[in-house]
């Protein structure tokens, strides 16, 4: 989207045109086709941030691909917890500006800069819309060569982890600016929260010292969260929006002597940290196997930590005979749920001879490792 676009949508005349919806803009007369496409990217990423639970969804200035790369309002707000006693921080990729609005709202004076000049328009009016405008302070510029001009008490740095279609998570050089950038940031400011893929691997992130947690929502682990400058401790996955924390440990899970009633499947940051035996702990749990990382119990557990799901059977995973069991139980739709199996689901679904619009009851299909085998587990969500 141009400038010029954006700068249109959050004008009286864009956001009366925005006010009348999806159905009339296919019927207004006079509008250029960028303005068409634009008016409607900011109602599909308005409609889209309604569903997630944004406050102000039908207010904002965002599109679809802007709302996939920022942080949701209670990740945000967490970020912003991160910089208690700051009084100036430096947004160095702000984006739509869902960061910069929640250092605002917690009271601090924020810089916000961005290289994209149509993502700085919609901040600026998302600003508005909070009622914060006056709190920050927005440039359009690289981030690289504006910090050399000041110190900040803190910065917030979420670079840039796509380049068009391409994704490159993993790879924090290709970053935009490169992770290597926050040796830079730390120079100028004595608190630096750095918003990273999930995906980098352990060394990199170890390397970087600061606190590091693992942020889950709604059982999806967002992000890796490092504050450099504050006090830290061992590495933390935070469960939102129970706010659970489960910190690294070294001791693994008991084994559990067979399945039991209950399968447990664990957040997926709970595994990523490194804490699956913390969790066995408090769900009272144990490992079903030692190749996996589902966990089993007798009683029922509730909690932010697992999704329980109540055991039906447990079938070895062979094609014909779990296929077999299915159909003669009525079940003609699956769920299927698996971390190392090397099949995607719809696969699964064919070998067990299920079509797409098969009739019958729905359940739950977990399959786990064990040793070279595979283990069927059919369940229902308790």
């Amino acid at each position: 989207m141009t400038e010029a676009t954006a700068s249109f949508l959050v004008s009286k005349p864009g956001a009366a045109l925005l006010a009348r919806g999806v159905a009339a803009l296919s019927k207004q007369r006079g509008l250029e086709p960028e303005q068409r496409a634009g008016a409607l990217a900011v109602l599909e990423g308005r409609e889209r941030a309604r569903k997630r639970g944004w406050k102000r969804a039908e207010q904002l200035f965002l599109t679809a691909d802007s709302l996939a790369q920022a942080s949701s309002e209670e990740i945000a707000a967490f970020h912003a917890g991160c910089f208690m006693g700051c009084k100036m921080v430096l947004d160095a990729c702000c984006g739509i500006g869902r960061d910069s609005l929640a250092l605002a709202e917690a009271g601090m004076r924020v810089v916000a800069l961005d290289t994209d000049p149509a993502r700085l328009v919609f901040a600026r009016a998302n600003a508005g819309v909070y009622g914060v405008g006056e709190r920050i302070t927005f440039h359009c510029t690289d981030a690289t060569s504006f910090v050399q001009e000041g110190h900040w008490d803190g910065v917030f740095f979420d670079p840039a982890r796509r380049d068009g279609a391409t994704r490159f998570s993993r790879d924090a050089e290709r970053y935009q600016p490169p992770l290597s950038f926050l040796s830079e940031l730390q120079a100028k400011s004595r608190v630096v929260v750095a918003k990273l893929s999930p995906a980098l691997p352990d060394a990199i992130l170890a390397a970087l010292g600061g606190q590091l947690t693992f942020l889950s929502e709604d059982r999806t682990c967002k992000e890796a969260c490092v504050v450099l400058g504050a006090e830290s401790g061992p590495p933390q996955a935070l469960l939102l929006p129970g706010q659970e924390r489960y910190e690294a440990e070294s001791e693994p899970p008991p084994l559990a002597p067979q399945l039991g009633a209950y399968l447990l499947d664990p957040d997926p940051a709970v595994l990523r940290v490194g804490a699956l035996g913390a969790l066995a702990e408090r769900t009272r749990a144990a490992l079903l196997s030692p190749e996996d990382a589902y966990l089993t119990a007798d009683e029922a557990v509730f909690c932010s930590g697992v999704r329980t799901y109540r055991v039906r059977i447990a079938l070895p995973y062979r094609e014909r005979t779990l296929g077999r069991w299915l159909r003669e139980q009525g079940i003609g739709k699956l769920v299927v749920k698996k971390r190392r199996y090397p099949k995607e689901p719809e696969a699964v679904h064919q070998e067990l001879g299920l079509k797409a619009k098969s009739k019958g009851t729905e359940a739950t299909l977990v399959i786990v490792a064990q040793g070279k085998s595979w283990l069927g587990v059919v369940c229902d969500p308790a």
